[in-house]
């Protein structure tokens, strides 16, 4: 359990009343637990972050959202963008995977847990009674893993039967743990989609620390099914090394096997990417790590990313693997340019096409 991982709780003043935080607080019986005035006197130095970020993965803050909770997904300039809806429910995770781009831009030195749960219901009320017309794309796995904190916060619990009650919008709840047996039986549930991110064994064993084993996902994504959830994958970061070819072809063999073709909701392939300050970030935390050697060009959103053709390479290959083993499954890019769009699918969303073709995939399921 990623619980036994805390090691320390901030409590931000304004945050003690809530029952997320009674909740927290009693599944951690014997952790420190310090009141603090605001977040902000916790703020790491810049130079150091090398030095801090390991502690932060064992360290809360227990905090109020004050900002929105529900904010775009913050697409790039020139890149095709599928319009997903993120939920801010937290900043940072107890796992430390060396691509990750948050320990890149955090500067707290610590996990972040909003306990305001009524407002981020509120606000999404509100937010999807706005436009009762639309279909939305909703997932908490943008700024911190949804499910590896979630037998201490219980917000999938809330969040689950919540989504089951809005007839036009789904929740994807994004992760690289398992352990998901206490919310299965709040299914069948198909505005629930659980989505893992993949990489081979050796992948995660090097450069995803203390997430599941492969075949740990894939056996809690063929419990999800079960339970009447939808699915979805991520293959991003895509990472090449010697030997790819096989290690993910092995991998979309393993994932074909598990997964029922007719609850996989989508299929997202991205290439490894980062901004130019992560490169000497990665070498200091994971000495390691090959991610950082790799030869890599400045690309138009100023991220370091592989070069085009092996890009286009590594995603045309992918995209036959998986049409064969998971028939029927939508497939696309995330950020990417259009060019590398017509030269992996021969062609290319314009405007809003990616994102009707994903709110297409879920239309009969939210009718």
């Amino acid at each position: 359990m990623t619980n036994r991982r805390i090691r320390r709780v901030f409590l931000e003043r304004g945050a003690e009343g809530y029952e997320m935080t009674r909740r927290i607080l009693a599944r951690l019986p014997g952790v420190p637990v310090e009141v603090i005035p605001h977040r902000e006197v916790l703020k790491g130095r810049e130079g150091e972050r090398a030095a801090w970020t390991p502690e932060a993965k064992s360290t809360l803050l227990l905090a109020v959202q004050k900002g929105p909770f529900w904010r775009p997904c913050p697409g790039t300039r020139d890149y095709i963008c599928c319009g997903y809806q993120v939920l801010q429910v937290g900043l940072n995770c107890p796992l430390d995977c060396s691509y990750c781009v948050l320990q890149g831009y955090l500067n707290i030195p610590a996990i972040t847990l909003f306990v305001n749960v009524e407002d981020l219901l509120a606000e999404l009320d509100r937010g999807l009674a706005g436009d009762p017309g639309k279909v939305w794309r909703l997932g908490t796995g943008e700024f911190g893993d949804s499910l590896a904190l979630d037998d201490l916060t219980g917000l999938n619990a809330i969040l689950i039967p919540f989504f089951s009650r809005q007839p036009r919008a789904v929740l994807e709840i994004k992760t690289k743990w398992h352990a998901l047996e206490p919310l299965l039986p709040l299914g069948p549930n198909p505005r629930v989609i659980f989505a893992w991110s993949l990489n081979p064994p050796e992948i995660i064993r090097s450069e995803e620390r203390g997430a599941a084993t492969l075949t740990a996902r894939l056996h809690a994504a063929a419990r999800a099914a079960a339970a009447g959830f939808r699915l979805a994958f991520h293959f991003d970061p895509l990472i090449f090394f010697p030997g790819w070819e096989d290690a993910y072809r092995g991998l979309v063999e393993r994932l074909g096997a598990a997964a029922p073709p007719q609850a996989v909701a989508w299929i997202s392939l991205g290439g490894l990417r980062f901004l130019p300050p992560m490169r000497p970030l990665i070498q200091q935390r994971f000495p390691l790590s090959r991610l950082a050697a790799f030869e890599m060009v400045r690309a138009p959103d100023g991220k370091l990313r592989y070069f085009k053709d092996l890009r286009i390479e590594m995603y045309a290959r992918l995209r036959g693997w998986l049409e064969e083993a998971i028939p029927g499954a939508p497939i696309y890019l995330c950020m990417e340019s259009p060019r590398v769009w017509q030269a992996v699918f021969g062609w290319q969303p314009q405007g809003e096409d990616l994102a009707r073709l994903l709110d297409d995939r879920v239309l009969p399921i939210v009718k």
